[in-house]
């Protein structure tokens, strides 16, 4: 549910990625305090009819469909043992933002976006068990995600190259809610029906709690993969040309 977040907090964090061989549909925004909010947010609202083909000139994919090439949820202590390949997520095109704000003299960027409805189709490999449920067995997965909800703080910090100044995103503070979803796992116990209708029918009444137990690792995925891209955009560009002065 969470994955397509990344791209829009990214814009929040690049947003005023601006040289002069950025294209001219992107607003260009000062580095002054007391536009910097309206600015970016009204860059990325601009942006929103190009953002499901993505940019290409930046190196920016689309958000409608995006798509994950590998999600692995199989870290040391964790609960769940679970790898997810070839999501697709489609809906992200119709996000909201509902809170912007970025601080200037720390370079910290905070947002509040949602997305009112995702889906996401892929491929699952699990076996473990969560909540008392045993999942076992691989295929195709479904999940519709309604009211998806994240709040994101990005650190920066400056650094000196040549005799230019640079700025790098790193750390980034990630909450997820998820007002309510529906998942189908496809193939579990190597297909048997009964089995996998009864698991499915589990994991949807027990949702809740299983995404309680999933959120950490949906939230360190985000952080993880939001930080690349960022910094990505960000790379061998001046903070002069990133933020220009008024």
């Amino acid at each position: 549910m969470a994955f397509s977040i990344l791209f829009v907090l990214a814009l929040c964090g690049t947003a005023e990625v601006l040289t002069k061989e950025i294209p001219s549909y992107i607003q260009i925004c000062k580095r002054d305090q007391n536009t910097i909010d309206d600015c970016v947010r009204h860059s990325i609202e601009a942006l929103r009819p190009r953002l499901a083909q993505g940019l290409p000139e930046l190196g920016v994919p689309g958000i409608d469909p995006f798509y994950i090439p590998e999600l692995s949820a199989t870290n040391v202590g964790s609960p769940i043992r679970a790898v997810g390949k070839d999501v697709k997520v489609t809906g992200a095109g119709n996000f909201t933002i509902k809170a912007l704000s970025v601080d200037l003299d720390t370079f910290t960027i905070k947002a509040r976006v949602r997305f009112p409805k995702l889906h996401l189709d892929g491929k699952y490999k699990v076996d473990t068990t969560i909540l008392g449920i045993p999942l076992n067995g691989q295929g195709t997965m479904k999940t519709d995600a309604v009211k998806c909800d994240a709040e994101l703080v990005i650190y920066a910090q400056t650094f000196e190259q040549n005799g230019q100044e640079f700025i790098k995103f790193s750390k980034m503070d990630t909450n997820l809610n998820i007002k309510d979803y529906r998942i189908r796992l496809e193939g579990l116990f190597n297909g048997d029906k009964v089995l996998g209708d009864a698991t499915n029918e589990a994991l949807n009444q027990n949702r809740g709690e299983f995404l309680r137990a999933a959120k950490p690792i949906l939230e360190k995925t985000v952080t993880k993969l939001l930080l690349d891209i960022a910094n990505k955009v960000v790379k061998d560009i001046a903070l002069d040309d990133v933020l220009p002065r008024p």
